[in-house]
């Protein structure tokens, strides 16, 4: 007997069900589409963002950097543990920083040989000296003139030129000063050496300044010069002489400082030029040290002072 057909489970539309299937796979396909359209732009923009974030951690960093190089080259670094009689200090000196005060590269530049006026007179008080000694701090700070080369090509002087501004120093070198040395640095106003900031000053412009701990924002601040200085001692005995018979001091304000740092009772000078572009006080202030180092001042040119030492007989 067979069952009534109410009974029976029906039967699923074919047509029906292939309708929602091809709905459901149209439908993923079109999230698929949208998908794969998004997923280049998401790509973009995550490399961006990372990119980005690099960068400006980058860009923190070199400006930190920056910041702290600016520091660094803007301030004085003493090396205090370092005495001004040091062996091995005496040793880097004349191994790394003394050189020939001549450039056999180049034609040597010509100079006015008549000398100068206060030169003259030290040479008088010296009765014609052949053959001393000078050394010549700010040597050619004109690039031009030098108030030793006269001595050196007529008198057969011998010495040691100090020049800290680059441009000056190379003019130095090819002035072809064959009978003495130079150094491209300056005089440290301490008993100590030290690594500076040299400051061109047009106001001045044969005196090279050297201006302490300074930042500034200036652009120009770049072109700044990074020098090194060392005692005045430290160099004569670098050069191995101490007995001096014409010492010239031009170091743009620190000149009574330098003088400070001599131990005097060590070296023998016999005179001694300072150029003193400063006020009245500052003036009577070096006259007053120097007196008391036994010298005694002569005459001055302009703004070149001329001391003597007691036991010159003028």
């Amino acid at each position: 007997m067979t069952l009534p057909n109410q009974c029976q489970q029906p039967q699923p539309d074919n047509g029906l069900s292939d309708m929602l299937t091809i709905g459901k796979l149209s439908k993923l396909e079109s999230v698929t589409s949208v998908t794969r359209k998004l997923l280049p732009l998401a790509a973009f923009f995550m490399a961006f963002t990372t990119v980005m974030t690099v960068l400006i951690v980058y860009m923190d960093n070199t400006a930190i950097k920056h910041y702290q190089f600016r520091v660094n080259m803007s301030q004085d670094y003493d090396l205090l543990g370092v005495s001004q009689d040091n062996p091995q200090l005496i040793m880097y000196i004349r191994e790394v920083h003394l050189t020939p005060a001549a450039e056999p590269n180049h034609k040597p530049l010509k100079s006015d040989e008549e000398i100068s006026e206060d030169t003259a007179y030290v040479i008088k008080i010296l009765k014609n000296k052949h053959k001393g000694f000078f050394v010549e701090a700010g040597a050619y700070n004109d690039g031009k003139t030098s108030k030793t080369e006269w001595l050196e090509e007529k008198l057969n002087w011998q010495g040691l030129l100090i020049q800290p501004d680059p441009r000056h120093y190379f003019s130095l070198r090819r002035h072809n000063r064959k009978h003495s040395q130079a150094i491209h640095g300056c005089l440290s106003p301490s008993p100590y050496p030290k690594e500076v900031s040299l400051h061109p000053e047009s106001q001045l412009p044969k005196v090279n300044s050297i201006h302490s701990s300074i930042l500034d924002t200036d652009d120009s601040d770049w072109f700044n010069t990074r020098v090194k200085c060392f005692p005045l001692y430290s160099l004569l005995l670098a050069t191995n002489v101490t007995n001096i018979d014409y010492l010239i001091l031009e170091t743009g304000g620190t000149e009574l400082q330098v003088l400070e740092t001599v131990p005097f009772e060590r070296t023998h000078i016999d005179v001694i030029n300072v150029q003193l572009y400063s006020n009245d006080t500052e003036k009577d202030t070096v006259k007053k040290f120097l007196a008391s180092k036994s010298y005694k001042f002569m005459e001055n040119f302009n703004e070149s002072y001329v001391f003597v030492l007691d036991s010159i007989k003028v």
